[in-house]
């Protein structure tokens, strides 16, 4: 016969043993939320150092990224992403302590981060050359007195920004296909 003792004491047993596993899971996520403000805090005292922010000033930076819709210099911004890159890790690492698995989620999310990258690389890219050819077609277009030459600079800066896009959804797997010969744009499911 199991006594009312015996009862009471079972819960108790299983939090006791949850305790420490819990408290480590705390200490995991203040240390990664403490390294991920120091590196951030790091690498912006870096960015300043080699002054990035008047480097972009050139090449017109800010002014994508405020057509972007990012309200952030580009020093913040790097600061953001990898302050959750940080996060990120540590809470899978959080996770695999706890005793989830999140090997096969950590793989995925690993090998995916290329294609993010490759794809950024390529919208910051294409936005580039789109208001080079933009500038060069608005700048000949005023010289030949073209009445619309900044019409047309336009034109070809959002099809240029609008192709690279779409190359940089290609490159996230967003299942299109840019076909060469027919000069067609095919979205698929």
């Amino acid at each position: 016969m199991v006594s009312i003792l015996e009862l009471v004491k079972a819960p108790f047993v299983q939090v006791a043993g949850y305790l420490p596993k819990l408290v480590g899971l705390l200490v995991i996520l203040v240390v990664g939320f403490l390294v991920a403000a120091g590196v951030v805090t790091l690498l912006r005292l870096i960015l300043n150092f080699i002054k990035l922010e008047k480097g972009v000033k050139k090449i017109k930076v800010p002014e994508i990224l405020k057509k972007g819709g990012i309200g952030l210099s580009l020093s913040d911004l790097l600061s953001e992403i990898a302050f959750f890159l940080i996060i990120i890790v540590t809470l899978i690492v959080a996770l695999e302590y706890y005793g989830l698995v999140t090997a096969s989620f950590t793989t995925q999310i690993l090998s995916y981060v290329p294609n993010v990258i490759a794809a950024v690389f390529i919208l910051v890219l294409g936005m580039l050359v789109a208001i080079l050819i933009s500038g060069i077609i608005t700048l000949v277009g005023g010289n030949v007195k073209i009445a619309q030459s900044e019409l047309f600079g336009n034109i070809a800066k959002y099809a240029i920004i609008a192709v690279s896009g779409l190359i940089a959804l290609r490159e996230l797997g967003g299942g299109i296909v840019l076909a060469d010969k027919s000069r067609t744009i095919i979205f698929a499911g």
